[in-house]
């Protein structure tokens, strides 16, 4: 409101535990009814509203309880939603799936079930956007290899346009390593046909923010409807600024 131009706020979740199913749902109930829940092709598309904030709901990875839990609860409330998936994790299951999670230092106490090919293909025939995560969940600013990020990134997205039977539009940094000291890293999704990127950087985003390097707030499941609420509106980085 100060500044006078539309701003939005992207949230993140990850796997939902039955125990916080109630919790996920109520800050989802709290997006619905006090902002401007918008999906990712409306805020590149500049459709955003001024006199609220603008959200984007995003989830990171590929776990069963998206189709199990978040799909039927964002349906519900109609609610658009952005699903980044590393395409490795598809149809993986027993010691596969539990070796993935492990070697990729994603945590065993969430684990719940990967995604499988039909999973995918429900959460876009129920009207979700399926976004990249690259190949193996890789970290992309710690690897000098060129060639090996270009392959993780661009192998993930042809996967899951295969899978989706359409283009991939957007990216979500795994880990939220969007630097690296050797490769230009939004360059390479430039180049590999992205239209944009989330990093796990905290605050808002505008219309002229950097569409590679957009921020969003890790909020997990479990968090504190009051502490969503502060996060979604803003009230940490207003505090933190303040100081």
């Amino acid at each position: 409101r100060v500044q006078k131009e539309p701003v939005a706020r992207f949230v993140m979740f990850h796997d939902i535990l039955p125990e916080e199913v109630n919790c996920f749902r109520r800050n989802l109930y709290f997006l619905k009814k006090y902002t401007n829940a918008i999906s990712m092709d409306d805020f590149f598309a500049g459709r955003l509203k001024i006199d609220q904030v603008n959200t984007v709901i995003t989830f990171d990875d590929g776990f069963k309880s998206w189709v199990n839990v978040a799909t039927p609860i964002l349906k519900n409330l109609g609610l658009p939603a952005t699903f980044f998936v590393s395409s490795g994790l598809i149809g993986l299951s027993g010691e596969d799936e539990a070796a993935f999670f492990q070697s990729k230092l994603l945590s065993q106490k969430t684990l719940h079930g990967c995604l499988s090919y039909e999973d995918i293909r429900r959460i876009i025939q129920d009207g979700f956007t399926v976004g990249g995560h690259t190949l193996n969940h890789a970290n992309l600013g710690k690897s000098k290899d060129t060639s090996r990020v270009r392959c993780e990134i661009s192998e993930d997205k042809i996967r899951l346009e295969g899978i989706a039977d359409r283009k991939i539009q957007y990216f979500s940094y795994p880990f939220g390593e969007y630097h690296n000291k050797e490769i230009n890293l939004p360059k390479v999704l430039k180049e590999t046909g992205y239209r944009g990127a989330v990093t796990t950087t905290s605050g808002f985003n505008t219309l002229g923010s950097d569409p590679f390097l957009l921020h969003r707030e890790i909020t997990p499941a479990s968090m504190n409807s009051w502490v969503f609420r502060a996060r979604v509106y803003g009230n940490y980085d207003a505090v933190t600024l303040i100081k």
